[in-house]
C-alpha cells in the first residue's frame, strides 16, 4: 500500500498528471499555468508569496494570491516582451487585460515573483483572481487533474505528499507544461521558438568574435544604419531578438551606440532589409538561409511582432 494523498494512493497524483496531459481540449493557457504555479509550492522563497501558504502538518493551505503572482510572472514577458497573442481576433484574455487596466504594469517592470508579490499589485491580483482564475480554472481544472481541494473562497488545500511529488518532478513537468503551452500559443502566433520564450531564464548569446569582425569589415568600419565611421560597434539583431530569439550571423549588423539604442527592439524599414540581403551575399551562410527566407522573417516580424500599423524604424 502506498502513501495516502488526501485519501488517494501515491500513484494517483502521477495518474492525475498523466490524465491532464492526455486531454486535448485546452481552450486557454489557464490550466497549464495554474499547474506551473503549483510546481513552485515545493521550493519557493520566503519573499515570493510565503504569506499566502499555511502549513498544518499534513497539508498546505494556499491562497490564490500565490497563484496570481505566478500568472503575472509568466504572462508579463509574453505580453510586453514577446507580444504573443493568446487568442484569435480582438478578444483579450484577462491575464493580459490587467496589463492594460492597471498603471502599475509596463514593459520596464522588474519581472520577478518577489516584485509581483508586493502590495502595489494587490488590486491587479484581486481582479485576476476574481474574474479570471476563480471563474476559468480553479474549479474546472479538478475535472482534468484532481490533486487539490478547494476550501474557503479563493483558497485550496494540497497535501504535502503531492507537493513533494511536484517538487521531485518539477523539471520534467515544467517542460511538459511548457510544451502544451507552446502548442496552444502556436495556434495564434507566427513566432519563432515559442518553447524557448516560455523558459523563465534564457541568456541572449553573442555573435562570436570572428563573425563580428567580419561583419564590421564588410561594413568598412561603418554603422550599418547611419553609415558613420567608428571603431567600436554593438552587434545588433536586425530582426529583433525578442522576435527571432536566436543569434545568427545573417541577422547581425554592426551598429553605433546611438543607432543601437534608438532602434532597440524595433524593426527597421524595407531599405535596410534590402541592404542586409545584399550584405549577406558576401557571407558564407548555411544552406538554410536564402533571400526569400530573410524577406519572410522580416514580413512575419512586421505583422506579428512590430505591428502592421506601427511605423518602422529608420535612423535619424
Amino acid at each position: 500500500m502506498g502513501l495516502k494523498i488526501v485519501g488517494l494512493e501515491m500513484s494517483t497524483i502521477r495518474n492525475e498528471m498523466e490524465r491532464f496531459f492526455q486531454k486535448t481540449n485546452m481552450v486557454s493557457t489557464y490550466k497549464p499555468m495554474f499547474l506551473k504555479a503549483l510546481l513552485d509550492l515545493g521550493d519557493f522563497k520566503e519573499n515570493e508569496g510565503s504569506q499566502w501558504v499555511k502549513d498544518d502538518g499534513k497539508n498546505l493551505e494556499v491562497d490564490l494570491n500565490f497563484v496570481a503572482v505566478r500568472f503575472i510572472y509568466y504572462c508579463h514577458p509574453l505580453y510586453f516582451k514577446f507580444k504573443l497573442k493568446q487568442q484569435f481576433g480582438i478578444m483579450t484574455v484577462l491575464s493580459y487585460k490587467i496589463f492594460e487596466e492597471f498603471d502599475v504594469f509596463n514593459a520596464k517592470n522588474k519581472v520577478s515573483k518577489v516584485e509581483f508579490s508586493k502590495d502595489k499589485y494587490k488590486d491587479a491580483r484581486d481582479r485576476l483572481i476574481k474574474d479570471g482564475i476563480d471563474k476559468t480554472v480553479f474549479k474546472l481544472l479538478l475535472k482534468d487533474c484532481n490533486i487539490y481541494t478547494r476550501t474557503k473562497k479563493y483558497t485550496f488545500k494540497i497535501s504535502k505528499e503531492n507537493v513533494s511529488y511536484l517538487k521531485e518532478h518539477k523539471n520534467q513537468l515544467t517542460k511538459a507544461l511548457n510544451h502544451e503551452l507552446s502548442l496552444f500559443l502556436g495556434r495564434f502566433n507566427n513566432s519563432p521558438d515559442i518553447p524557448g520564450k516560455l523558459e523563465e531564464i534564457k541568456k541572449r548569446p553573442s555573435l562570436n568574435k570572428e563573425d563580428s569582425l567580419e561583419n564590421i569589415r564588410l561594413a568598412k568600419n561603418r554603422c550599418f544604419y547611419c553609415d558613420e565611421k567608428g571603431t567600436e560597434f554593438a552587434q545588433d539583431h536586425f530582426i529583433p531578438w525578442n522576435y527571432v530569439y536566436t543569434t545568427e550571423k545573417y541577422n547581425m549588423v554592426p551598429a553605433c551606440t546611438s543607432c543601437n539604442s534608438s532602434k532597440h527592439d524595433k524593426l527597421a524599414t524595407h531599405q535596410f532589409l534590402d541592404k542586409i540581403i545584399q550584405r549577406n551575399k558576401k557571407l558564407q551562410l548555411s544552406l538554410a538561409y536564402s533571400k526569400s527566407f530573410m524577406k519572410s522573417q522580416w514580413e512575419n516580424c512586421r505583422i506579428n511582432y512590430h505591428g502592421e500599423d506601427e511605423s518602422l524604424w529608420k535612423n535619424a
